[in-house]
């Protein structure tokens, strides 16, 4: 059984309706990560200084603000990353952000690129296009390592193969980013709401005022 739930599903596809009420085209692009340590916990200071940031310079702002940057907040769950128009990427980056930690996300950008992903211990152990979650579609060291969680996934790439070679059109677009976040959501135990994009969060700057670690491509 998936941990996926429709309940989920339908959550997620009313937040991001919900987030194109407070700002028109603040869903066409987001990236959304958990950051956990593996025997202690992590701060949202650590979690920059790994990032390559200055925990010093920390300022409040917020996801849906025009700027490429990243606002990092503290749960019980772990350090929560989120952005809009950018993603953070690079074997140097989840070899120093998952050293002892595991890291759980998903990103898309409006062209339709997008990856769910594991890091864990200083590398990418898996990632997945979402819009090809079939075994084939995982890479990384530990291909399989997110089955368990894919099963809503899977089951929506099925029933788009299924419409299309029966000629149906759907009567709405395929919940597809909406199925990704709510799998990030049972990987994670931590729900995204509209709260946590309107206001202002734990911002730092790149040292040197670079955004190399955020990739923009």
């Amino acid at each position: 059984m998936s941990p996926v739930t429709p309940e989920m599903i339908n959550y997620y596809t009313q937040l991001l309706k919900d987030l194109e009420r407070v700002k028109d085209g603040s869903t066409n692009a987001l990236f959304w990560m958990v950051v956990r340590g593996r025997e202690e916990p992590l701060t949202v200071a650590d979690v920059a200084r790994r990032l390559g940031a200055d925990p010093n310079t920390a300022v409040l702002r917020t996801v849906l603000e025009p700027a490429e940057h990243a606002v990092l907040e503290q749960s019980d769950h772990g350090v929560i990353v989120l952005a809009a128009d950018v993603y953070i990427d690079g074997p140097d980056i989840w070899a120093r952000l998952t050293e002892n930690a595991q890291a759980w996300g998903f990103w898309y950008l409006i062209n339709a690129a997008n990856r769910l992903f594991y890091a864990a211990d200083g590398q990418l152990v898996t990632e997945v296009d979402i819009l090809y979650p079939e075994p084939s579609g995982c890479w990384g060291p530990d291909p399989r390592a997110l089955d368990s969680y894919l099963g809503a996934l899977r089951a929506l790439a099925d029933q788009k193969r299924t419409d299309d070679q029966a000629g149906v059109t759907p009567p709405a677009p395929y919940p597809e980013w909406e199925t990704a976040l709510a799998t990030v959501e049972a990987m994670t135990g931590v729900r995204l709401d509209v709260d946590r994009f309107a206001r202002g969060q734990q911002w730092v700057r790149p040292l040197g005022g670079r955004l190399d670690v955020i990739s923009t491509e």
